[in-house]
């Protein structure tokens, strides 16, 4: 999802070989002209890259990936997966048909972009929504800058939190290194690394991409959804964890 630029042979090289013995107003032009395209080239260069650089605020997932080591990490699992998503024709998955509701996930415990440890503890007392997104996934691609922004207009409630677990990592597939991607998206949320065998996402029953997993403050799974969930929806079913947990 990045462009790379790339420019041609300088178009004023040969200016060094003339002279304004002769003709000094016209070298004052050309001297003039050859500034004016400089500028003009240097204003396109900043709007082409986004208006200059801009560092994530510290502590983000955006700032651990601007940071990055790595692409994958080992994770660690405590406690029993969860079980398999079933099969159902919605987005959403009923919680009369999820087995996994009511159930307490594992412990993820691993390292975000940058090499700084990370856990998702369902034990902490936080009601949390977990997402499982993959570089190369279209609808990823979609719902990330969603979510974001969503975040960014300040709807996500102060006693729920966010986690992303970036997996399937494949470096010869589309939107490669995932860690470039949210970091161009500022991605706020922190995000764990699952490592190349997809530990994490096996262990909390994945079923594709993206993935929702969310997680009430008693540590218990209350829904999930997999697919482009539309933000409105998402935004709902946040509220919905937001309203059963402690402020």
């Amino acid at each position: 999802m990045s462009d790379k630029k790339h420019t041609g042979a300088d178009p004023y090289a040969d200016l060094s070989k003339r002279t304004s013995e002769h003709r000094p107003k016209t070298g004052l032009i050309i001297v003039g002209a050859t500034v004016a395209v400089i500028a003009v080239l240097a204003v396109v260069a900043v709007l082409l890259t986004g208006g200059g650089d801009e560092t994530a605020a510290e502590g983000t997932g955006a700032d651990a990936a601007q940071n990055a080591e790595q692409e994958q990490a080992a994770v660690t699992v405590t406690g029993e997966p969860l079980p398999e998503y079933p099969q159902v024709n919605s987005m959403v998955a009923p919680p009369a048909d999820d087995p996994a509701v009511g159930e307490t996930p594992p412990t993820l415990a691993g390292q975000s972009f940058d090499g700084s440890k990370l856990t998702i503890d369902p034990a902490d007392g936080r009601a949390k929504v977990v997402i499982f997104v993959a570089h190369w996934c279209p609808h990823c691609q979609a719902e990330i800058p969603l979510i974001q922004q969503w975040i960014d207009e300040g709807n996500l409630p102060d006693n729920v939190d966010v986690y992303a677990v970036s997996t399937s990592v494949k470096a010869d597939q589309a939107n490669y290194p995932p860690s470039d991607w949210l970091a161009k998206e500022g991605w706020t949320p922190p995000v764990l690394l699952d490592s190349p065998d997809q530990t994490a996402a096996i262990a909390y029953g994945l079923p594709g991409f993206p993935y929702f997993v969310m997680v009430d403050a008693n540590g218990e799974v209350a829904q999930r959804a997999s697919g482009e969930v539309p933000i409105g929806q998402f935004g709902a079913l946040v509220d919905d964890l937001s309203a059963g947990s402690p402020v």
